[in-house]
């Protein structure tokens, strides 16, 4: 099986530059033994990239176990990872194996891995040491070798900078890092995923026929914003699907009320917001970004009528956009003057 239709397989999907890196930086770490970070927005793949690297290693026939660190409690997490003897604690009748050691000669995932306190950060610290757990409640030390994989939609060096997480760990998790793209970075990329989910639906819904999806819809499609990223993607294409009777097509009417009723401004495309944005002859680069960036501030304020919704949209804290703004129109200025 070759890579690249492995990947399809499990649900990579893309020919864009951006999932060709993803492809190579998947490649790269297979091909290693070392603990790997995999960073990027809620929904762009993360675990689906964790798969991908496990089967194209050396361990692919050995045991992939996935925990997510931020649905649990610090206690719970522990008990989960390391196990527990018996009597460890009230309602421990009888000793439970963790998942390092379920995960032993193959990986585990450590998904929203910000998420884990401080004091479970320490103890998997020194797992990642020693090679080596010991249970809630146990005084032996367990040998384990289980391959760690981690993930996070957080940025961990500002996380570091509030102290919320160990430094060490960082290093110790980021051996090799792969960065999984947000879907508004890769649009050429929507046609492709919009008919994998479409066939994916039909199957499971047991369609007698296709469903087209008309073209003027797939446009829209791909002008959308996505904030939640492919599982937003795929989340529209199946409530399509499923209320739309067999072969009947998809239009841009029925797409635009399958997505958030809050959601008309984050269409970038095919609207009205048109970026017009001049090159003077004086300009320096500089120049040309803060008045690029201005402009299409006007015009994504435009669509969504505040300044509000527009740092909602950009995911930004609205006093940091207004001081971004400020500084670009200063610097213009000063540009000008000089």
């Amino acid at each position: 099986m070759n890579s690249e239709f492995a990947l399809r397989s499990i649900g990579i999907i893309g020919d864009s530059p951006a999932m060709q890196v993803l492809r190579c930086q998947i490649e790269t770490s297979a091909r290693s033994d070392l603990t790997a970070l995999i960073t990027g927005e809620s929904g762009t793949g993360k675990e689906l990239v964790a798969r991908a690297i496990h089967q194209q290693s050396a361990r692919a026939e050995m045991p992939f176990i996935s925990i997510n660190c931020g649905a649990l409690t610090e206690t719970l997490l522990e008990s989960e990872l390391f196990g527990y003897v018996r009597g460890a604690f009230t309602g421990a009748n009888q000793k439970h194996q963790g998942l390092f050691q379920a995960a032993h000669t193959g990986t585990i995932f450590l998904d929203e891995i910000g998420e884990m306190s401080t004091a479970c950060q320490v103890k998997l610290l020194r797992v990642l040491q020693e090679n080596a757990i010991r249970p809630v409640g146990g005084h032996q030390e367990i040998p384990v070798d289980a391959r760690v994989i981690a993930a996070t939609n957080r940025n961990l060096n500002h996380e570091i900078a509030a102290g919320r997480f160990r430094e060490d760990l960082f290093y110790r998790i980021a051996v090799l890092t792969v960065s999984t793209p947000a879907l508004r970075e890769r649009p050429s990329d929507i046609p492709l995923l919009i008919e994998y989910f479409l066939r994916r639906v039909e199957q499971r819904m047991r369609c007698k026929k296709q469903h087209h999806m008309e073209e003027a819809a797939v446009d829209a499609l791909c002008g959308y914003f996505w904030p939640g990223n492919v599982r937003q993607l795929r989340n529209v294409i199946e409530r399509l699907a499923a209320h739309a009777d067999d072969g009947d097509p998809l239009t841009v009417a029925t797409v635009r009320r399958a997505l958030p009723a809050s959601a008309n401004y984050a269409f970038l495309t095919g609207g009205s917001a048109n970026l017009h944005v001049s090159f003077y002859e004086n300009d320096s680069l500089d120049d040309f970004l803060d008045r690029t960036m201005l402009n299409l501030y006007e015009q994504l304020r435009k669509q969504t009528g505040t300044h509000t919704q527009t740092a909602r949209l950009l995911r930004i804290d609205r006093v940091s956009l207004y001081q971004r703004l400020e500084r670009a129109r200063l610097r213009i200025q000063q540009s000008a003057s000089a």
